[in-house]
């Protein structure tokens, strides 16, 4: 549980930075809007992350001019929708929003434009902010295509917001409040690491749930629905991203998501998917057969990925970079590379290409499944957390096989989020020669719900 207190320092933290150039700074951030859809509203990472305001259309100004005074200004809420829904966080009620939020003032939408008129110094993030299912990347490519499309080619809401911010207040100074929120969400607090390491065993045990479910002639969203009761059973919103179940060829596409095919016996499934655990996500991939046994070619290679992938989580550390991990883990593989009797020559030139791929280390996880913040070229901190996501790619027969954890990096070394889910494939074919009739014959909760 990330306390009211912990916003606060966030955003104590924030103003600190911020006043290593600006000796008077306000920052503000624009909140989610009301879902057009049926859907339960889920706020901006980069709101949330300062201050926990569940509630659309909410703008949240932290004034440096005033002893970092945080300003949260809202809708009021309609009698009709308390009438509908309950009370929700509004300006209707300032008393229960400073209570839930930890704000120090509560404004209607309205006061917002008198406050910013004394405003000289104000930074924003300039991104679009992420919602459900978003991250930095879906977003930017969400963004080239709608700018690329000519009957379209509209403003994202950011882009309006900060126009109108231009125009509305000429004489003040704008500045992008987005990489000073990338180096603060890129180093979790003990609370956050707790929260990622629920939404690992999580992921883990949902990907246990969908190898029970495997069997010849099931679909791949049978696969997928098998996860998602795990995560929905312990209080997740839901996927932190829309899971990859790839049977057969469909694992060449490293972000497949339609699910909709027939597993057949043979196949190998590629299983990628993670919750949206308390605004906290995760990133698991694991690889099994249909019919319940590896090929010998199966064995081969993504027993190679396995252990490659043991060989990168043995060398991180704090202190190290991801450059050290990477030249290092190659090191170490190619004797098994070369002592391999490999079927074909294709594969054995797929091992030592996938030795000098540089991005093994993936991305950073946080509130986004491909969390904000860079590490790359820089020593490996406590506190961050990453995917680790080796991949093979053998284009001569459209094959691509990983394996993925998630692991933070810890005082002394790391801790390893997913590890629930086993590798070695000896385990995996035994636990589905277990498996039993279906996904939730042997399923058990994880924690109970709070009371």
């Amino acid at each position: 549980m990330i306390t009211l207190r912990e916003h606060e320092e966030r955003r104590s933290r924030l103003m600190a930075a911020l006043r290593e150039h600006d000796a008077a700074p306000v920052a503000l951030l624009q909140g989610a809007p009301q879902p057009s859809a049926h859907a339960r509203f889920r706020q901006y990472n980069d709101l949330y992350y300062l201050c926990p305001v569940e509630a659309p259309h909410a703008y949240l100004a932290i004034d440096g001019r005033d002893g970092d005074a945080t300003h949260l200004f809202l809708p009021h809420q309609p009698e009709r929708r308390l009438k509908s829904e309950g009370v929700v966080v509004s300006a209707s009620d300032p008393e229960h929003a400073r209570r839930v939020t930890g704000s120090d003032h509560v404004h209607g939408l309205g006061e917002l434009a008198e406050f910013l008129e004394r405003v000289r110094s104000l930074h924003t993030p300039m991104r679009q902010g992420e919602g459900a299912l978003q991250s930095w990347d879906t977003l930017q490519r969400a963004a080239q295509e709608r700018d690329s499309d000519p009957w379209d080619g509209r403003l994202d809401r950011n882009r309006n917001f900060v126009r109108l911010l231009r125009e509305r207040l000429p004489a003040a100074r704008l500045s992008d409040l987005a990489p000073v929120l990338d180096r603060l969400r890129l180093v979790k607090s003990p609370a956050e690491v707790a929260l990622l390491r629920r939404a690992g065993r999580l992921s883990a045990h949902g990907l246990l749930a969908a190898l029970r479910a495997t069997k010849a002639g099931a679909t791949e969203y049978q696969v997928e629905a098998a996860s998602r009761f795990v995560y929905l059973d312990h209080g997740a919103l839901d996927v932190s991203y829309r899971a990859i179940a790839a049977s057969g060829d469909n694992a060449w596409y490293g972000h497949y998501n339609a699910n909709d095919a027939v597993l057949r016996d043979g196949d190998l499934v590629l299983f990628d998917c993670g919750p949206d655990y308390r605004y906290y996500a995760s990133d698991i991939t694991r690889m099994w057969p249909v019919g319940g046994t590896y090929t010998p070619t199966q064995r081969q290679l993504y027993g190679f990925m396995v252990r490659y992938h043991l060989t990168l989580l043995g060398l991180l550390a704090p202190g190290v970079t991801a450059e050290w991990v990477h030249a290092e883990a190659a090191e170490r593989m190619r004797a098994h590379v070369d002592s391999t009797d490999w079927e074909k020559p294709c594969y054995e030139q797929a091992a030592r290409r996938a030795l000098e791929f540089p991005y093994h280390l993936s991305h950073p996880v946080g509130m986004a499944v491909h969390d904000v913040g860079h590490y790359r070229g820089e020593k490996l901190l406590p506190g961050m957390v990453i995917s680790v996501d080796p991949q093979l790619i053998i284009p001569e027969e459209r094959k691509y096989l990983r394996v993925e954890d998630t692991v933070a990096i810890t005082e002394t070394g790391t801790e390893n989020l997913t590890s629930d889910a086993p590798y070695e494939l000896d385990e995996m074919e035994a636990l589905m020669s277990a498996a039993g009739s279906g996904p939730f014959e042997r399923y058990a909760r994880l924690w109970e719900p709070p009371a």
